[in-house]
C-alpha cells in the first residue's frame, strides 16, 4: 500500500513538471474569421516568433484542433486549419488558448475553465498621464483667526504623473503637480493668487470594462506634498503644502489601443503653510472640489 501511494505521488509529481515544461501557452484574441469557418486571423505576428508555415494548438472550453500558418506581419497572423472537414468554434472577439507544442494535446485544460480572462491576458503595462483641471473650495479656515476673510477660491491645476499598472484592477503612479490659485477677499477687497509646485502619488483601482466595451471607471486616492508660495499686496509668504487625502473617481474613454481620455471628479483636503519674514506660520485649510480631463497614453 505504501509503495503504490508512493509510486502514485512520483507520478503526479512528474506529470506536473512535465505540464509546466510543455504547456507554454497564452490567451489570444481573435480578430477575423473566414466565412468558412477554415481560417481565422489572432493578435500574434513576427515581433512574436511567428513564422510561415508553423503548426500550433489552439484550445476553447469545447475543442482542440491545430492549424498552420499562412500569412503573417508584425502583429497579426493568419491561420488555416489542418482537418478541413471542421470549422473553428469561435467568433471576432473571443478569445482562444494558443500553444506551440501540438505532441500534447492530452495535457492542455483551458485556463478559460479556472480564471477570468482579463487575468489571463493581463499584462503589466506603464503609461504617462496629463491632466487639467478646474477646483473651487468648498470650506476654507485659517489658524489663529475666528473669521473667513475668503468669498470665493477657484484654482486651475496641471498634473504630469507615470502610471504602473501592476495587476488587473491595480495601479500606482508618481508625478508633478501645479496649483494656481486665486482666493478673492471681502474685506479689504483684494485678490490673493497662490502657486503649489508639488510632488505627488496615487493608487487606483481599476473597475471591469463595460460590456462590448473597452471604456472604464476607477477609483482612487492620492497625496501631494510640496513648496507654496502667496502673494499678498506685492509681499510674499512662503511655505508648504500638504492635500491628503484626494478621493476621485473617474472615467476612461478608449479612443485607441494607445491612447485614452480621462474625465475625473475628486475631493480633496489642503493644509497650507506659510509666512512671511518677519512672521508666524499661518495654516490655511481648505476642502477643494475639482473636475479634470486628461489623456494616458
Amino acid at each position: 500500500m505504501t509503495k503504490t501511494l508512493y509510486q502514485c505521488l512520483v507520478l503526479i509529481v512528474s506529470l506536473s513538471f512535465t505540464v509546466e515544461i510543455f504547456a507554454d501557452d497564452e490567451l489570444v484574441i481573435v480578430q477575423a474569421v473566414s466565412k468558412s469557418g477554415k481560417s481565422f486571423v489572432v493578435r500574434k505576428g513576427a515581433a512574436e516568433g511567428v513564422a510561415i508555415g508553423q503548426e500550433s494548438l489552439f484550445t476553447t472550453k469545447d475543442a482542440s484542433f491545430t492549424a498552420k500558418v499562412i500569412e503573417v506581419n508584425r502583429f497579426f497572423s493568419l491561420w488555416n486549419l489542418k482537418d478541413d472537414r471542421g470549422a473553428v468554434p469561435f467568433n471576432k472577439g473571443e478569445y482562444v488558448t494558443f500553444t506551440n507544442n501540438i505532441e500534447n494535446i492530452w495535457t492542455e485544460i483551458p485556463k478559460l475553465q479556472f480564471a477570468p480572462k482579463e487575468e489571463l491576458v493581463f499584462k503589466q503595462s506603464t503609461q504617462w498621464i496629463a491632466r487639467l483641471g478646474y477646483g473651487l473650495a468648498m470650506s476654507e479656515s485659517v489658524s489663529d483667526t475666528d473669521e473667513n476673510k475668503t468669498a470665493s477660491r477657484a484654482s486651475f491645476q496641471f498634473e504630469g504623473l507615470f502610471a504602473n499598472r501592476v495587476a488587473v484592477h491595480w495601479e500606482w503612479a508618481i508625478g508633478m503637480r501645479f496649483d494656481r490659485d486665486n482666493a478673492t477677499l471681502n474685506e479689504p477687497s483684494l485678490e490673493v493668487p497662490t502657486n503649489r509646485y508639488m510632488l505627488t502619488a496615487e493608487l487606483n483601482y481599476h473597475f471591469a470594462n463595460f460590456a462590448r466595451s473597452d471604456d472604464s471607471m476607477y477609483l482612487g486616492a492620492a497625496v501631494a506634498y510640496g513648496l507654496s508660495n502667496t502673494t499678498i499686496d506685492e509681499s510674499i509668504s512662503t511655505g508648504t503644502s500638504l492635500v491628503l487625502p484626494i478621493i476621485k473617481l473617474g472615467y476612461i474613454k478608449r479612443v485607441s489601443a494607445s491612447y485614452a481620455l480621462v474625465f475625473e471628479g475628486s475631493v480633496e483636503a489642503i493644509a497650507q503653510s506659510e509666512s512671511f519674514e518677519d512672521t508666524e506660520k499661518q495654516t490655511t485649510n481648505i476642502v477643494n472640489s475639482k473636475l479634470s480631463i486628461g489623456v494616458r497614453f
